[in-house]
């Protein structure tokens, strides 16, 4: 109720006053935008029918409200709170003049907005179209702990604010017991811009402080604004300098095309050799997306004439980088994949690898081998089709086991060599169906390979596959299955082997035993069924609080004898990494071209115990017995004898914070370990460790596997709350030598991070010396989008 008393109106009560006032323009715009990205509409109030446009409302309630006459200005006092939808202001005092149509709030002001962003200042004025306005010791607490504050603030036309002696930080600027602190860094300009329509925050005559000491004066720098996701300019630049290419610099910038589309430019200057141009283009829909990455400079040439060790490198250098997909309906799906670059020595010398969407979980430019690869992939129901083509690149050079043996010998031209598949086509049916209670699989699989020099061919599998689980009450676990398979192939060129080797200045050809001089086309045949029959015994029980599970397992297979003769060349199975894992494949071979034939009986066990203070201990050991020896494999494999090697591993752990794990092969006949992995890792709160090492005793030439013993160790000591050090270290324990070091020191908080590594390369290839590198990272979080 509003009373009059001697010429004065006022409301005034002994608890908190709530009225609903009708200053269509009083707080509205005020909570609305000052100094803040303006939001969505507020939400209806409620009030009755004749009341103005329900969208301009302002509830809002004070200490006291009052108006000394019918026309003068309205005063709420004493914790003015004003609510307009979602927006919410809070003053001292407010005063509303309606024949000026001037707003002005005293004493603590704050206004947040529907998105959370909150301005401070100790007074502001503003017009009554909300369009401009003044504040007075300003400050915002923005998106993504953004704050700005300044001596004063104009906010003009709605859209924009200028501040005078402002600072803008990301950075907490107090203490967790709420005292003043410097911040890590912070830019303090004479004049700065937030402009709201365009998104970004510019500044003028400004310095960069870091830990408040003046590092860069700009005589004008534009940011993003804190609240966009993302916007067109440039990111944190890594600064280094390596032997190999002398001081170096990447200077990244963003590029936001569209909503859909954005790219990114990343020049790379070396000092020794110019600038690598590179580039990364993004596209996402709702079909699909794609990925294209490439780089290319023109790096001088001082390579000396070529020899059979060594060989020249192009005056320019790049490499192209793609991942994509696009889905046609429900049921079709086109992808790619591919990766190339101008020659072997590329990526280690520019230090490229994938990036972001085009990372693999397997970097294979660190491998010896690019692939490139398209398909087309269609599925419904049971049935699943692919398409593919792949492309091949070889990365290091290899030598032939004559060459070696020789020690005259020379290298593999496997460019020429390499084959490249066009097409491979695999396709599966899953028969809605059982047959005598088990699924049914009908496969079908085409493979055609050619080379510009060597061996072509083609191969055509059809299989039909039966397989049924039985779990008896006593808890028996059986599993029989039946396969029948069925394999065409054909070979043109036999004449021209697969590789190619030097002898001295003279090439030569390496061919297969299996055909008789003069053939050059080869078709054969080959029917390869099988029936198996496995058995499985989990065992569980609970020994003092400790829940230990043993299972015993046996599985029978009977195949043909002689499936593997010198007719059919293995090209997609000569690489097997036999462990426990695979102990139990009925088929052990990687592809098609080889299959595992005879009969055999694969046996092992497994046990685990887990107490319930988080110890933990798991094991597994295993191996093959066959009737017959086996050519599906070779000698390295560890199968293919009577008696396989003993497979196995044994893992231990405490509560996930420290463990051990290792993964085992044993020579069967000599007790030797021929294949060793094991890693030993701690992660604490401070400490962060981890121990790794690998011996490989076998050696296949024709695959690129040699024989090697490595150990490497990695750490980080998180020293204070924000700085840590790390190292690494890697070792060729075989030749007693130092492969890879790096040190790293590292700070991170809640706006920065800055990380410094030195690095040493120590592996050496035809045209790349070893390397030591120093690299600098930065960011400051909020500058950058």
């Amino acid at each position: 109720m509003i009373r009059a008393a001697k010429g004065l109106h006022s409301v005034s009560t002994s608890n908190r006053l709530t009225a609903r006032l009708l200053m269509t323009t009083v707080l509205a715009g005020a909570a609305a935008g000052l100094f803040a990205t303006p939001a969505a509409s507020a939400p209806d109030a409620t009030v009755s029918a004749a009341e103005k446009n329900e969208d301009d409302q302002v509830l809002f309630e004070a200490d006291s409200v009052m108006r000394e006459y019918d026309d003068g200005p309205i005063i709420a006092e004493g914790d003015v709170r004003a609510y307009f939808g979602a927006r919410y202001l809070r003053a001292d005092r407010l005063i509303y003049n309606p024949l000026t149509d001037i707003v002005i709030a005293e004493g603590n002001v704050s206004i947040t907005d529907a998105n959370m962003e909150t301005a401070f200042a100790g007074r502001v004025e503003l017009s009554g179209d909300l369009r401009d306005g003044i504040a007075e010791n300003f400050s915002a607490l923005l998106e993504d702990n953004a704050r700005l504050a300044a001596d004063s603030a104009v906010r003009e036309q709605g859209a924009r604010t200028r501040l005078n002696r402002a600072v803008y930080t990301s950075c907490n600027v107090c203490n967790k017991d709420g005292e003043p602190q410097t911040p890590t860094w912070r830019i303090k300009a004479l004049r700065v811009t937030r402009d709201e329509e365009r998104k970004v925050l510019r500044f003028h005559h400004a310095f960069l402080e870091i830990a408040g000491v003046p590092i860069i004066y700009a005589p004008y720098l534009q940011t993003p604004d804190p609240s966009v996701e993302r916007q067109s300019g440039f990111l944190p630049p890594d600064i280094g300098a390596s032997s190999r290419l002398g001081f170096n610099i990447e200077l990244p910038y963003y590029l936001a095309i569209s909503n859909s589309q954005d790219a990114t430019f990343f020049p790379k200057y070396t000092a020794k050799d110019g600038v690598l141009w590179q580039a990364e283009w993004r596209r996402r829909g709702a079909n699909g997306y794609h990925v294209l990455s490439g780089g290319v400079i023109d790096a001088p040439n001082d390579t000396a004439t070529p020899t059979p060790f060594t060989e020249t490198t192009p005056g320019v250098r790049w490499h192209m980088f793609g991942r994509g997909h696009r889905d046609f309906g429900d049921d079709w799906r086109v992808s790619y994949d591919f990766e190339r670059v101008s020659d072997k020595e590329y990526l280690r010398q520019y230090d490229v690898e994938r990036r972001g969407d085009l990372r693999q979980e397997l970097d294979r430019s660190r491998t010896n081998q690019l692939r490139s690869n398209a398909r087309v992939a269609w599925n419904q129901g049971g049935s699943h089709l692919t398409v593919d083509t792949y492309l091949f690149q070889g990365l290091r050079t290899q030598q032939t086991a004559s060459a070696m043996l020789e020690q005259g010998a020379g290298r593999i031209d496997d460019s020429r060599t390499t084959p490249y598949v066009l097409p491979l086509i695999d396709f599966r049916h899953d028969f809605a169906s059982k047959v005598a209670g088990g699924a049914v699989t009908a496969r079908a699989n085409i493979a055609s390979l050619y080379r510009t020099q060597g061996i072509d061919s083609q191969r055509f599998t059809t299989s039909l596959e039966w397989d049924r689980d039985i779990i008896t009450r006593g808890g028996h676990r059986f599993n029989l299955f039946a396969k029948a398979r069925a394999d065409i192939f054909s070979y043109q060129d036999l004449d021209e082997g697969t590789e190619v080797c030097f002898s001295g200045d003279a090439p030569c050809a390496i061919g297969f035993p299996g055909f008789t001089d003069g053939d050059t086309t080869e078709i054969t045949a080959r029917f390869a069924p099988t029936l198996g029959l496995e058995w499985a015994y989990p065992l569980a029980r609970d020994f003092h609080g400790a829940q230990i599970i043993i299972e015993p397992r046996v599985q029978l297979i009977a195949s043909p004898t002689g499936l593997n003769d010198g007719d059919i060349i293995n090209e997609d199975s000569q690489s097997i990494e036999f462990d426990y894992a695979g102990l139990f494949d009925f088929n052990k071979a990687t592809g098609y071209d080889a299959f595992e034939d005879g009969q055999r009986m694969n046996v092992g066990v497994t046990a685990s115990a887990e107490m319930l203070n988080g110890f933990r201990v798991e094991g597994s050991i295993g191996q093959q017995i066959r009737l017959q020896e086996t050519d599906a494999f070779n000698d390295s494999s560890g199968l293919g004898e009577k008696s396989s090697d003993i497979v196995g591993s044994f893992d231990v752990a405490y509560n996930s914070k420290i463990g051990l794990e290792n993964r085992f092969r044993i020579d069967n006949n000599s007790g030797d370990i021929q294949r060793a992995e094991s890693r030993a890792y701690y992660r604490g709160r401070r400490v962060r460790a981890g121990v790794s090492y690998v011996r490989l005793n076998e050696e296949n030439i024709a695959n690129n596997l040699v024989k090697r013993e490595e150990l490497t160790a990695s750490a980080r000591f998180k020293l204070t709350r924000h700085w840590s050090v790390g190292a690494g270290w890697r070792l060729d324990l075989d030749r007693d030598q130092t492969i890879q070091q790096n040190f790293s020191v590292g700070y991170e908080d809640e706006c920065s991070m800055f990380g410094l590594t030195y690095s040493r390369d120590r592996t050496r290839t035809r045209n790349v010396e070893p390397d030591n590198a120093i690299l600098l990272t930065f960011t400051l979080k909020s500058l950058v989008n």
